[in-house]
């Protein structure tokens, strides 16, 4: 999936991805930017993700970051 970094508060560790195709926008920690080896997101930026879902809060996040 491709999106947009809507925004990002590195402070707080978290921010949100807004999809290309629509919908709603997704979740996106401090955990997965470190994981693919980024210091912060930007405003603006496009990302390649997945999506992936918590089975007890029922809450999507992004996964697998990749800048494009």
């Amino acid at each position: 999936m491709i999106g947009t970094v809507k925004s990002y508060d590195p402070r707080r560790g978290v921010g949100e991805v807004t999809p290309e195709n629509g919908g709603a926008g997704v979740a996106v920690f401090v955990s997965e930017v470190e994981r693919a080896g980024l210091a912060a997101l930007t405003p603006g930026q496009r990302l390649s993700f997945s999506v992936q879902t918590d089975r007890v809060r029922r809450r999507s996040f992004a996964v697998r970051l990749e800048v494009l």
